[in-house]
């Protein structure tokens, strides 16, 4: 049967458990306390794998809220935090649990992102590729880009860099705002219209 030879506290609320010749494992504090665990003690085989089943949830669970007390996060950020110390199936039930408890939502995240002061002045392209590489699912994608008015923000980008170009000669003005605009993640139509609004606001008479 399965001997505890060490038991060593690693951090606040942990121990590492070391049985027989295994690598230890860290496990909750209150795991000990509720299965007695101590060095020299005696384990059935399925009782031990039902311990560091049990225990190795709890840690993920603590460690997972640690890291989501800190500012919001999504939830591939929450996978690879985890990664490194837990496996797959550890991973996705402290996800699953940490999503249950209301802790950790993609959707939120996502809408949050939009509708932060950085996001203006960015199209819909750009603003994708950004959520896509946060892990934001197509679902939660569309639902936060929802909201986001691209036309007024396009407008808006090409007024603000319109007066930064306003000492160029024409045709090397309306290049650079053109490619402004396409690094900013805006489609032609978009930026041929954005530019008209915005040159013609500027060429208006003052008043």
């Amino acid at each position: 049967m399965p001997v505890v030879r060490s038991i060593e506290q690693r951090r606040v609320g942990t121990a590492l458990v070391g049985v027989d010749d295994a690598d230890p494992i860290e496990l909750p504090l209150e795991a000990l306390l509720e299965h007695n665990l101590h060095e020299n003690r005696e384990l059935e085989p399925e009782r031990w794998k039902r311990i560091v089943f049990e225990g190795r949830h709890r840690v993920a669970v603590r460690r997972a809220l640690e890291f989501l007390a800190k500012r919001r996060r999504t939830r591939a950020d929450l996978r690879d935090h985890l990664g490194g110390d837990f496996t797959e199936t550890e991973v996705a039930r402290a996800i699953e649990r940490v999503e249950e408890l209301g802790y950790l939502d993609d959707g939120a995240w996502a809408r949050s992102y939009v509708a932060q002061p950085r996001s203006r002045g960015r199209g819909r392209s750009m603003l994708t590729r950004e959520l896509k590489t946060r892990g934001i699912e197509p679902k939660d994608l569309e639902t936060a880009l929802a909201g986001h008015d691209e036309r007024e923000e396009a407008i808006a980008a090409a007024r603000k860099r319109l007066r930064a170009l306003r000492r160029l000669d024409d045709d090397v003005r309306e290049r650079r705002l053109y490619a402004y605009l396409q690094r900013r993640g805006f489609r032609h139509e978009m930026i041929r219209e954005a530019m008209a609004v915005a040159s013609e606001e500027a060429a208006a008479p003052a008043g």
